[in-house]
């Protein structure tokens, strides 16, 4: 079967031929590939020449943002039948801690876990795969347009539901007894600067207007871009930072500096590391972007360790998700689209059919937000 990814020792992306899987285990899945939506993380593999290949291997197909139909059923499989639209997880765990022993291989202790697509596992861009029933979740069919979008969602949910977690050490954040960090409608009284207006700002800016959180949304398009004009559509405000200081950004821009949240999606390393010095008292500030390359720059450490000390602020970084988050993803899903006018579909800017390949993995200006691969059409 066709797959399309990298070959050891080649730069760029190539089609190959793959075995068909077959289910061999009581509790596998064969599904049927429909789309794939590349990522940040596929480009810089590309860009950066970043192979991670099995051993004993020389291909790796790439991709693992998806949705598929699933075509076959182990005999142990209870929750899907053939024809259930599904989307996939993207890291299998360990098999060793506890959190991966628990589905939560998101939080792997050791370090020792695959990740498909990404870490020594063929991702989706291949038209058929099999995984075991715990890694797949199904769509309802009414989200079927926009499931290719659970899995950066999801990312989204994971780092949201750190900072309500973590928040909620703060019941007295505010006076109205319904928006601490662990009700419902926990956005009230709260403001937020998303840093990056890609898939994922995009996304963690819908979460956060969910929550009718006063959200700032920043990147270097212009204003009138379709990143800015969505960021605008879900009621956020929008910022042109290209010719902006990070102390500026905060201080100026988004509510004189009073900001509860800081959510970075970017991957710039020297916005991400200045931001910390703009945390206003008792703030939260995600990190979900990974820079690549070098970056050598001077900090005023005993500064900065004063600052987080004597401020209760906190620093988390953020990274892939569980079958949890997915889930929160396609309840979240239809809401977001609903409120927003559509927003979730104007967000898929590209399609390509499997066999365009290379035009799926060119470079894209400012009008492109988010690629559609059509595996099966």
């Amino acid at each position: 079967m066709l797959a399309v990814g990298m070959i050891r020792g080649k730069p760029g992306v190539h089609a190959f031929e793959l075995p068909m899987p077959e289910i061999k285990q009581p509790d596998d899945v064969l599904v049927r590939v429909k789309e794939v939506s590349p990522d940040g993380t596929d480009f810089n593999i590309l860009r950066y020449g970043l192979q991670d290949i099995a051993d004993g291997r020389n291909e790796i197909a790439l991709g693992h943002e998806m949705l598929g139909i699933v075509g076959e059923v182990g005999s142990g499989v209870k929750s899907l039948v053939p024809s259930d639209a599904v989307t996939m997880t993207v890291r299998r765990g360990c098999g060793q801690c506890y959190p991966c022993l628990h589905n939560q291989s998101d939080m792997c202790m050791t370090g020792l876990f695959t990740e498909r697509g990404i870490h020594k596992l063929d991702g989706f861009l291949t038209q058929f795969v099999v995984d075991q029933e715990q890694y797949i979740i199904k769509v309802p069919p009414h989200l079927v347009k926009l499931a290719v979008l659970t899995e950066p969602l999801s990312i989204v949910e994971k780092g949201i539901e750190q900072i309500r977690t973590i928040q909620s050490r703060f019941p007295w954040s505010c006076a109205h007894p319904e928006h601490s960090f662990l009700s419902e409608n926990w956005g009230g009284c709260k403001a937020a600067l998303v840093v990056g207006a890609g898939p994922l700002g995009l996304l963690a800016t819908a979460l956060l207007r969910l929550a009718a959180v006063n959200t700032f949304t920043s990147d270097l398009v212009s204003e009138d871009s379709p990143k800015a004009r969505l960021a605008k559509q879900m009621g956020a405000s929008y910022i042109n930072n290209r010719n902006v200081k990070p102390k500026e950004l905060v201080e100026h821009y988004c509510a004189a500096g009073n900001l509860d949240i800081i959510f970075e999606a970017s991957g710039a390393a020297d916005t991400a590391i200045e931001l910390i010095n703009c945390m206003r008292r008792s703030s939260i500030y995600v990190m979900t972007g990974i820079p690549r390359g070098d970056l050598i720059m001077q900090v005023d450490a005993a500064q900065l360790v004063r600052q987080l000390v004597r401020q209760n602020q906190v620093l988390v970084g953020s990274v892939n998700s569980n079958r949890g988050h997915f889930e929160m993803a396609l309840r979240d899903m239809e809401k977001i689209d609903s409120r927003f006018n559509g927003v979730l579909k104007e967000m898929l800017t590209n399609r390509y059919r499997l066999e365009e390949y290379q035009k799926a993995f060119e470079p894209r200006g400012p009008k492109h937000i988010k690629t559609v691969i059509e595996v099966e059409a």
